[in-house]
């Protein structure tokens, strides 16, 4: 089967490479809603950089598996295994402050950061947007030796914390998941809430209840909450 590049300019091998995935043969591709994630940051941040200063931009990371963040080190919250934060570098002239700056000054965003480097350029730029919330525009230092490392340069929106909601209770029915490769099941009806575990496509699950857009669900293993956009009734 084909694989849909994730936008113009970016390859799907492009925004999955790692190379210390290939070196520890760890698998590193984004099920539906990770790649769903992906495409939509492509489209609202990294395509208008790219057109805007008509130069290639380096994509030092973009998606990363559980097991791959785990690997490197990565922050257990961090955005990139959701498919929603990309680490960047300018080419031919172009600098990494110069990223920064028309990314702050032009683009939605959820979170940007300054990845180290000097106080006149940083080393790369770390940028992420989500539709699962307002986007926060928080603007963020890493400081090598800091305490914290990362440091707060501009609050930006300040995001309340979602209003319980009533889930709504129903008799059990019977659903299939129906995915390309695998769906994440996760503990709240949310798309950055923590994954226990993922269910393959063509997968029998019994739902329990349902929130807006999520049913919660229970299989011989899991019991969590799917994107209805995933499950086929019976």
């Amino acid at each position: 089967m084909a694989i849909i590049n994730i936008s113009k300019h970016i390859s799907y091998k492009e925004a999955n490479h790692s190379d210390t995935a290939t070196r520890r043969g760890i698998k590193n591709e984004p099920n539906d809603e990770q790649l769903a994630a992906m495409k939509v940051l492509a489209k609202n941040v990294f395509e208008p950089l790219r057109v805007h200063f008509n130069e290639p931009i380096h994509i030092n990371s973009f998606f990363r598996s559980v097991a791959l963040n785990k690997t490197i080190g990565g922050s257990r919250t961090s955005q990139h295994c959701t498919g929603e934060a990309i680490d960047i570098k300018g080419t031919n002239g172009i600098t990494n402050k110069q990223l920064f700056d028309y990314i702050k000054n032009n683009l939605e965003f959820d979170q940007l950061i300054w990845e180290f480097g000097t106080d006149k350029n940083p080393d790369w730029v770390h940028v992420s947007y989500t539709t699962t919330q307002l986007n926060r525009k928080s603007i963020l230092k890493a400081v090598k030796g800091g305490n914290p490392v990362y440091q707060v340069m501009e609050v930006g929106n300040v995001v309340e914390e979602p209003k319980t909601t009533k889930i709504v209770k129903k008799k059990s029915t019977k659903g299939v998941i129906a995915v390309k490769t695998v769906l994440n099941i996760r503990n709240k009806p949310a798309t950055n809430a923590k994954v226990v575990g993922q269910l393959k496509n063509g997968l029998k699950v019994k739902i329990i209840s349902e929130d807006k857009d999520w049913y919660q669900v229970k299989t011989i293993k899991f019991s969590g909450w799917v994107s209805k956009k995933y499950v086929q009734l019976k």
